[in-house]
């Protein structure tokens, strides 16, 4: 079962499933191909995801923005689209779990007497679009470390470290705000840090943002003619005082936009 305003939504080929454990992975039609896009619809995107997202922050970001419209009665804009409400929204999502945030540290080389500590706070991934991380840490000597960023951006960096009173000086985990200590020189010891940055911007930001973009991506969200379902959205923008609302007109006129555009490329 697939609903089709959030396949819409995600713009990604079915083929590239990443599997159902993925974080907020939801169904995609294997046959689903990604729409190409107008510019102003690309800049309204890179609003709502970041510049290059990654698949986290696009399952992440849909599920708090179809959580959004649900609430209200522009719901029906959904379902009108398709009836399948086949995603979790609220609270029995997985995104919405605090603990789904935390970074997973995993030793595979060294003993148990090896210890590396995250220090620091979570970046924002609003921006970059970059949610998900995976570091590979191992000891190549009594005073070199090797941190291995395996995702994008990818970086493979060799830092100095030494033990005072037993403990290292923090070492970054690149864009992702968070830095890790070590008690250890013994060059067998490795480690993989990994985890999602969860996003952070809310919907007043969101409003703002979009008030800044030109005209010209107005027109090509809401069109030059005053045709029904944009006329809605576009006077729910302009003329709203309830930041959900006007929010949520940006999100179903990209949804309804996007439809558009597949169905006049297949002729």
């Amino acid at each position: 079962m697939f609903n089709h305003a959030r396949t819409l939504l995600l713009n990604t080929d079915g083929a590239n499933d990443p599997g159902p454990d993925y974080l907020g992975e939801e169904l995609v039609p294997a046959a689903f191909k990604a729409v190409e896009l107008t510019s102003p619809l690309l800049d309204v995107r890179s609003v709502l995801f970041g510049a290059q997202p990654d698949r986290a922050i696009l399952n992440y970001r849909i599920y708090q923005l179809l959580s959004l419209i649900e609430k209200t009665d522009l719901q029906g804009f959904v379902t009108d689209l398709d009836p399948r409400i086949t995603y979790k929204l609220g609270a029995e999502n997985t995104l919405a779990i605090n603990d789904t945030w935390e970074p997973v540290v995993s030793q595979y080389g060294g003993t148990l007497d090896d210890q590396l500590s995250l220090v620091g706070s979570p970046a924002r991934p609003d921006f970059t679009g970059k949610s998900f991380y995976s570091f590979d840490v191992s000891v190549e000597s009594a005073s070199t470390v090797r941190v291995n960023r395996q995702t994008p951006p990818i970086d493979n960096t060799v830092f100095p470290f030494s033990l005072t009173s037993g403990l290292s000086d923090p070492i970054e985990l690149k864009y992702t705000g968070y830095s890790f200590t070590l008690n250890t020189t013994s060059s067998l010891a490795a480690w993989t840090v990994s985890g999602y940055l969860r996003p952070q911007i809310n919907i007043a930001s969101f409003v703002s943002t979009f008030e800044r973009l030109g005209d010209d991506n107005f027109a090509g969200l809401f069109g030059t003619q005053r045709q029904e379902p944009w006329n809605t959205f576009r006077n729910l923008w302009y003329n709203s005082d309830d930041a959900v609302y006007r929010l949520s007109a940006i999100v179903l006129a990209l949804i309804y936009r996007t439809e558009n555009l597949r169905v006049n490329s297949n002729g």
